[in-house]
């Protein structure tokens, strides 16, 4: 019987020993990640991308004010809409001439628009 019980809580401990050194090496393994992770150098966003990123921001809130009726905000908006575009447009000569145009176009439609209100 004492070699059954030995025996017993010697899996027992055995299993316990091998659950925490398991344990042990995840939360190591965790750190150094979090460590790489945080050590790691920033992203950092391409000027064209960026300046896409806020045309296309400056052409939603122009809709978004004039789908809401503030005519100058929406004015104010295609303006900077305009000015983005064109300088995507210097940025990279082969692109954006399209967009540039639909932003002018805009902009004359809700300055027409205001100039008629």
């Amino acid at each position: 019987m004492d070699d059954l019980l030995r025996t017993l809580v010697s899996g027992v401990l055995a299993a316990l020993l091998i659950a925490l050194v398991g344990a042990f090496g995840a939360r190591t393994r965790r750190r150094g990640v979090a460590r790489a992770e945080a050590a790691a150098p920033t992203p950092v966003e391409e000027p064209s991308r960026a300046l896409l990123r806020r045309a296309e921001e400056a052409d939603r809130a122009r809709e978004a004010a004039h789908a809401q009726g503030r005519a100058d905000e929406a004015l104010a908006a295609a303006r900077v809409a305009v000015d983005r575009w064109t300088e995507l447009g210097r940025l990279r000569a082969d692109r954006f001439a399209a967009e540039r145009q639909a932003a002018v176009d805009r902009l004359a439609e809700l300055g027409a628009a205001a100039g008629s209100a």
